[in-house]
């Protein structure tokens, strides 16, 4: 019995996971209109990963090495920001994306690729699981009280007059 409940287990762990998931990407969707947030991570030395969220849409990005070294001392420049907006965004809001950026005026600038995903679709796809996981919960357990009323499970058909076998949709009667 252990054994048949793992798959059940994984799926809930999975169904929670991307309920948490979608939770989240709702309310960065709901900042993404007033800030911008970014998680950046570097995937090797000079190379980076980074998850923005802003204006309607998620971006994954990957970067390049930076060529070059930052000077030392103080320097200004002016820049307008944010530095890749707006995003020519693609059929649905989506868009696949190579090109180059500059962090820094002096530097050369740094390969970078990315992806944007709309919040909405991001949402969406994670609401995906939680949900078919309720749905499969609903129908066990309308089964579990047709069976228990002595009712088939499947099609719901009163099986008191002919236990072992459902007139309606075939022998052998689920659930008896």
């Amino acid at each position: 019995m252990p054994e048949a409940r793992l798959p059940n287990r994984l799926l809930n762990i999975g169904a929670a996971l991307s309920l948490t998931l979608c939770v989240a990407v709702l309310v960065l969707w709901a900042r993404s209109y007033r800030t911008c947030d970014a998680l950046v991570r570097p995937s090797s030395p000079g190379d980076r990963l980074c998850i923005t969220s802003e204006f309607g849409v998620l971006v994954f990005e990957v970067e390049g090495p930076l060529r070059g070294s930052v000077l030392p001392t103080w320097e200004y420049f002016d820049t307008p920001l944010p530095r890749r907006w707006p995003v020519r965004t693609g059929r649905f809001g989506f868009e696949a994306y190579r090109g180059r950026v500059s962090h820094f005026v002096r530097l050369p600038p740094s390969a970078v690729w990315g992806v944007a995903v709309p919040h909405g679709c991001a949402a969406l796809l994670l609401a995906a699981l939680p949900a078919w996981g309720l749905v499969r919960h609903r129908r066990g357990l309308t089964r579990r009280r047709r069976r228990e009323q002595g009712l088939c499970d499947r099609c719901g058909y009163d099986l008191r007059a002919t236990p072992g076998h459902c007139p309606e949709c075939g022998p052998p009667a689920a659930g008896a």
